[in-house]
């Protein structure tokens, strides 16, 4: 991404948020501890911080998605000044014209996105996006009754603005696509497409682009920089370590937090640029490194419709007579109508097949959309092909529901909703038959699964999948989407490969390849 110049300078442009005084404690923890802060037209701020610091709290309350326990947040974005005092009297919930809730913050200009996708699953791609938008006259009964050549109009360009938002985003044509029937990545996309369609002037991004491939990634970034230069939007973006160094030339300001303290480093930091130049040379997924030395054999292996494959061995464990522990043979796989996996890169019908041996870690990248996580779940056993069968350790284990497989010892860790929000971190451990426990779990041991960060919820996830029985494969889909360093250190060595098992990694293809 080239360096851009918005609009208009950062230190003359108008003041659309202000801040002062925020204080935020869980149980005793204080996560916000007189925060001030302050947003500008056009500002891009990248906001950094370990897992757990409090970057998606802090987003939750100038959001109005959680009150602050003390503080006061002004909102200048429609011109007309609105301000909220913390904590509220009990007076101030009477006003049925005025509250800090997400639907009055909206109001105000503020959008946003968060790190587990929320569309409407049973919507159309097109219904997502049109239901968004403002000054829907067809809600409005007397529209309706007297003025029905008003509502057609308004009707039509909200249409057409939908469908040209999702040409924009690459996903022409699956306009009438249900919401559930495509990836995460491309859910990303939609989601990001509809705060921008709400008139949102100010927009908070929770990991925009988690999940997304390189084209993908692209189609974002021209998206946002379009926001900034032609409407001024501010935006303030919480982003995985990984893709931080995508925004490099985006980014004007560079914010961490820690400690509840907000610190402001300037620019985007140096780590990042050297990160990115770093990576570049490298042409590998960063992440690599953690199973991967100077002894370790790398074999890379093309896939059909841009997928990549790279089988991790290790010599002094992986053998030449290594038996094949997870065989899909012949596969090809239906989304709804449409054939995601048993075509070739013309089109053509191809069946699938994937051998993976023992002692192997397999990473498979591939564009959004290729059916990296619907071939996830047709292992474990939640759909069934088309045609094909898949075997365990020489078992045909196709006609068998996901409890036996897991009981065969195959294990799954998807992408989002992989913890149950109602327990505590313990009780989710002991339901899996965890029996090792990483000493950075103990902080937080009593703590509801609901009131985790995204990197520790995840954490919780990947730790699961080591439950007895201990699986002779684990699927791991995206499982560094939503951690920070220390915490991708931490869930790699959960990760590690033990003898007489492999593992299976799924992950967008990225930026860079091989």
């Amino acid at each position: 991404m080239p360096t851009i110049s918005v609009f208009p300078k950062s230190e003359e442009a108008p003041i659309l948020l202000h801040a002062q005084g925020l204080c935020k404690a869980f149980g005793g923890q204080v996560v916000l501890d007189k925060m001030e802060l302050e947003l500008r037209q056009g500002e891009v701020i990248l906001l950094r911080g370990e897992n757990g610091s409090g970057k998606t709290t802090l987003l939750n309350i100038l959001t109005g998605n959680l009150k602050p326990d003390a503080g006061e947040i002004n909102y200048f974005s429609n011109g007309s000044p609105r301000s909220y005092c913390f904590p509220q009297r009990w007076w101030q919930e009477l006003n049925p014209f005025d509250h800090f809730t997400p639907e009055f913050v909206a109001r105000e200009g503020i959008g946003r996105t968060w790190q587990d996708v929320r569309l409407f699953g049973s919507q159309s791609l097109h219904n997502n996006l049109a239901i968004a938008m403002s000054n829907r006259f067809g809600d409005n009964p007397f529209f309706a009754l007297f003025s029905p050549h008003c509502v057609i109009e308004r009707e039509v360009e909200i249409n057409q603005a939908a469908d040209a938002m999702l040409a924009r985003l690459g996903l022409a044509g699956r306009e009438d696509s249900s919401a559930d029937k495509i990836s995460l990545g491309q859910s990303k996309r939609v989601a990001i497409a509809r705060a921008v369609l709400s008139g949102a002037k100010i927009l908070f991004l929770d990991e925009p682009l988690s999940g997304l491939d390189r084209q993908g990634i692209n189609d974002v970034l021209t998206l946002l920089q379009s926001l900034i230069t032609e409407q001024g939007v501010t935006l303030v973006i919480v982003e995985h370590l990984f893709n931080q160094l995508h925004l490099h030339g985006l980014v004007t300001s560079d914010w961490s937090l820690a400690e509840g303290k907000l610190k402001r480093n300037g620019t985007i930091s140096q780590n990042v640029v050297q990160q990115k130049i770093t990576q570049e040379k490298n042409h590998r997924l960063p992440w690599i490194s953690f199973f991967a030395d100077e002894t370790t054999i790398l074999i890379d292996e093309p896939l059909h419709c841009g997928a990549f494959l790279t089988r991790i061995r290790h010599p002094e464990v992986f053998q030449s007579n290594s038996k094949c522990l997870l065989d899909i043979r012949n596969v090809i796989i239906n989304r709804g109508l449409q054939t995601i996996i048993g075509l070739d890169d013309k089109g053509n019908f191809s069946s699938f097949s994937l051998r993976i041996y023992e002692d192997e870690i397999v990473v498979l990248q591939a564009p959004n959309g290729w059916g990296k996580t619907t071939l996830a779940e047709i292992i474990i056993g939640l759909l069934k092909p088309v045609s094909g069968n898949v075997f365990l350790d020489g078992q045909n284990i196709s006609n068998l529901p996901p409890w036996k497989r897991r009981k065969n010892k195959l294990a799954l860790v998807t992408a989002a909703k992989n913890v149950i929000e109602g327990l505590t971190v313990i009780e989710q451990l002991n339901l899996a038959s965890v029996s090792t426990i990483p000493e950075s779990l103990y902080s937080f041991f009593n703590k509801n699964i609901s009131d985790l960060s995204g990197g520790q919820k995840q954490l919780v996830a990947v730790l699961s999948a080591t439950g007895e029985p201990y699986p002779k494969v684990r699927i791991y889909d995206e499982p560094f989407a939503m951690l920070d360093a220390q915490s991708i250190c931490e869930t790699a060595k959960s990760m590690l490969l033990k003898k007489g098992t492999s593992i299976l990694i799924l992950v967008p293809t990225p930026l860079t390849t091989i």
